[in-house]
């Protein structure tokens, strides 16, 4: 193994030829974001160099963080920071997931190949830690679901207070392309991108979990600081993910609106979205230590 497993591209095989290999038991590739070069020319040499053994003075301040917690199994949590950096977000608090397919022949006129297009959406509001509503959109009738789904989202979304997403990439780039598709909604769909708050970051700053593996994806994140809701996540039916999402809309949209196996997955798309928004609202209750009402998110 060496370089030429990761370019040009990443080579999906690589746990087949790493099983061959001696096993480090903290990989260097646990430390998020780039090697220093002289870790690189390092890991060439022996691929299975363990962290224990890597300089401090390479590391930047997040890969000493990951070094430090992989290796004491103690977790990194500044809670107090995290809550300072989100109290300045009062009241109603929004917490908004897609879910998009895309197609390698475009389907409906005004899109590209490839183009994710959303067809699905979740949004948990607090009112208070006592006081909560959640609103959704799903279409699963084969027409093109992007006007509909844009208008929702605004009637879903209010006028005001903060839209929590985790990776705002995501959201802000499709809320984008819908406001470029739809010019009479342009201004009102953009000013939803104002208002994005992201917990990914918010997360990376002040938690960190030996379980983690160098990743902040909510994957990872979730059952750490809230590991209850792994139970949750494996209960559901027929869609855990958002690959399992998207096969389930193909098929939905193959369906007659007849076919109660349409209604089927469509309840099982909407238990699976509701779950990513409630995620982030457990999230951060625990990045603020905002007790919630053991009622929220129940049904």
């Amino acid at each position: 193994m060496g370089k030429h497993c990761k370019t040009p591209h990443e080579c999906g095989f690589q746990h087949l030829c790493r099983a061959d290999q001696p096993q480090a038991e903290f990989p260097v590739e646990w430390l998020a974001g780039k090697l220093h070069k002289d870790i690189q020319s390092r890991q060439q040499l022996n691929p299975a160099l363990d962290m224990r053994d890597v300089d401090d003075a390479l590391l930047n301040r997040d890969q000493q963080r990951i070094k430090t917690v992989t290796i004491t199994g103690q977790t990194y949590f500044d809670q107090p920071a995290a809550a300072a950096e989100l109290e300045k977000y009062s009241f109603p608090l929004y917490f908004l997931d897609f879910e998009t397919i895309q197609y390698a022949i475009p389907r409906w006129a005004r899109t590209k190949p490839y183009q994710q297009i959303p067809f699905q959406f979740s949004l948990h509001r607090l009112d208070s830690a006592s006081s909560w509503d959640h609103d959704e959109f799903l279409d699963l009738s084969g027409n093109d679901p992007s006007r509909s789904f844009a208008e929702k989202l605004l009637a879903a979304c209010g006028n005001e207070g903060p839209i929590f997403v985790y990776n705002a990439g995501f959201e802000s780039a499709r809320i984008r392309e819908l406001s470029d598709r739809f010019e009479d909604l342009s201004s009102a769909l953009l000013s939803l991108n104002e208002r994005i708050v992201d917990l990914h970051p918010i997360a990376k700053r002040h938690f960190y979990h030996p379980s983690q593996r160098g990743s902040w994806s909510i994957k990872y994140v979730l059952p750490a600081i809230c590991p209850e809701m792994v139970d949750a996540y494996q209960s559901l039916v027929g869609v855990q993910d958002g690959t399992m999402a998207m096969d389930a809309y193909i098929a939905a949209t193959e369906l007659q609106d007849i076919d109660p196996s349409k209604a089927e997955i469509a309840e099982r798309l909407k238990a699976y979205c509701k779950l990513d928004t409630w995620a982030m609202v457990r999230v951060w209750s625990a990045l603020t230590a905002v007790e919630l009402a053991s009622s929220i998110g129940d049904d």
